[in-house]
């Protein structure tokens, strides 16, 4: 008697990070995610953000990833929360679960830009040159980042990073289908800043978890990043 493939096929925890850093970022997260047992998946986004459509591909990508119909967990980071919904409808399957860690939360039928402040849009298009915007390590003061990833090696997660074209933070994002709405949400907040995010997540009927920590916790504390993400998705 032969076994479903999906029943035999291994949980994938599939690690998606902001359009704004690298795959990177998931480094020194995912061998404490191995050695507890799981299946890592970790695209990379880069080359994908001349894309027609940087969603489409994002999700094609992501679907790419993992075995169909196998147990799935889709976790997003910062800017990724935005093309979860997308993600989890090609990803697809009736054991998904979806994580917020540190994320913007979905914003569908309106664009990156669109769900801003105009004084924030103000301020990116000025950033803008050529269309692009500059990487994401030079919106910041000197050397608040050093503060933020204080160990050298750390720092290495900031090597590579895309400038984003315009048309990817000004792409209207669809809304998601019957995938998104069956899975479970999970939001973990890592930072203070994302505490209104967290909120607005419970008050959505998201899990909630928090930590204080900060918004590149999985670089700089992976093993307890690990601990509040397995916990979280305990049932």
């Amino acid at each position: 008697m032969h076994q479903d493939k999906a029943v035999l096929a291994e949980p994938t925890m599939l690690l998606v990070h902001s359009p704004l850093l690298t795959a990177a970022t998931w480094d020194a997260l995912r061998p404490h995610l191995e050695a507890a047992g799981w299946r890592v998946a970790v695209p990379d986004l880069r080359p994908l953000v001349d894309a027609p459509s940087f969603h489409a591909a994002v999700c094609a990508a992501a679907a790419a990833s993992v075995t169909p119909g196998a147990p799935t967990v889709v976790v997003g980071h910062s800017r990724a929360g935005a093309y979860l919904p997308g993600i989890a409808d090609a990803v697809g399957g009736d054991r998904l679960d979806v994580v917020f860690l540190d994320a913007r939360l979905p914003h569908p039928g309106t664009s990156w830009v669109g769900s801003l402040p105009p004084e924030r849009v103000a301020w990116l298009r000025e950033m803008a040159v050529s269309g692009r915007l500059p990487t994401w390590d030079t919106w910041f003061p000197a050397n608040s980042l050093d503060e933020l990833l204080p160990d050298p090696g750390q720092r290495q997660v900031l090597h590579g990073l895309p400038e984003l074209p315009w048309q990817v933070v000004s792409e209207v994002l669809p809304a998601p289908g019957g995938a998104w709405n069956s899975a479970r949400h999970v939001y973990l907040q890592l930072s203070a800043a994302y505490q209104s995010t967290a909120e607005q997540a419970k008050e959505r009927g998201y899990r909630v978890r928090r930590m204080d920590a900060d918004h590149l916790a999985m670089v700089t504390q992976p093993a307890t990043v690990t601990d509040l993400l397995l916990s979280a998705l305990r049932k």
